[in-house]
Parts: C-alpha cells; structure tokens; sequence
C-alpha cells in the first residue's frame, strides 16, 4: 500500500515541492548523500528494491528514455555568483553552470526574463532562456537537441534582444 501511495502524482509532487523548499540549506545534499548510502547499505530491503530498480533501469534504457543520449539529468546546483540553489533542467545545463563557474563568469537562471513567442500550433506562449549574463547583457540556451518549437523560441528570443541592444546565443552540447 506505502509502495502504491508513493507511486501516486500528488505524492510525488508534494514530495519535489518539499525537496525544493529543503535545498535552501547548503548541507541538504550531503545529509541526502549520507543517508541514502546508510539506506543502502544496512536496509533489509535494499536487495529487492535494487533489482526492481535495476530491472527498470534495463527497460528504460531499451527504450532510450535514460542513458547517455537522454540529456534529461535535473538537479539543484548551488550558483556561486547568486549565493541561491538553482534549478538544472538538464545535464547540459549543469555543464554550462559549471564550466562558467570555472571561469568567473557570472551567470544565472533566477532571472526572471520572461519572452513571449508564437508556438507553430498557433497558440501565445512564454520563453524562459536558460541562462543570463549580467556582465555582457547575453541570454544564453543550451541544448543537446532543438525543434521547430525551439526555432520558434530562439526567434522571439532574438528579436527581444535586439531591441534591447543585448546578445542572444545558443550553445548545442556534443
């Protein structure tokens, strides 16, 4: 019955929501860390939830859903230049976080810049850009992939920075 509740999408959202609210303290992912080694390596349990996640894994995999050419690994990352946990959407972006961390420059993804465009169905949509670069004014996208969805984005997004006399760049990931 625990197992089916956990299952449940009120539970798992509630449960992100409180994830989120508890990485405000720089300690949370090393309690996180140590307690999941503690659960694993001492739980009755441990066995037979490891082969059930070790048998999804082989299915999800199969099915190209996980795996090197599923760049969809989110995560909190602590952004230096904010002093705020900040949400990584993909692995890609965890990479570029880091990589300008590495080289003093500052970027955020809590900046609150907003882009409406016109989605190919027709419909008005919001654009949030990845990152940005106060120093030099530059919206940044970082992507593994891209569709005419995203052709649509990067449009509006482009013309929102020529008016403000910004830069608009898109990095793909190899």
């Amino acid at each position: 019955m625990l197992r089916s509740m956990m299952k449940s999408d009120e539970y798992r959202h509630a449960q992100s929501k409180a994830n989120k609210l508890s990485y405000a303290t720089s300690d949370r992912a090393k309690r996180t860390s140590e307690f999941v080694h503690r659960f694993w390596s001492s739980s009755p349990f441990a066995a037979l939830l490891r082969a059930e996640a070790s048998a999804r894994a082989v299915k999800l995999l199969e099915a190209g859903v996980i795996g090197p050419q599923a760049p969809f690994k989110t995560e909190w990352k602590l952004n230096p230049f904010t002093g705020q946990e900040e949400y990584m959407h993909s692995s890609w972006e965890t990479s570029f976080l880091e990589a300008a961390i590495d080289r003093g420059y500052s970027v955020t993804k809590a900046h609150g810049i907003t882009i409406p465009y016109t989605h190919p169905d027709g419909s008005q949509r919001t654009y949030v850009p990845d990152f940005y670069a106060p120093e030099d004014r530059t919206l940044y996208e970082v992507k593994g992939r891209h569709d005419e969805v995203d052709e649509a984005k990067w449009e509006a997004a482009q013309r929102f920075c020529d008016e403000k006399g910004w830069r608009f760049e898109v990095l793909f990931e190899e």
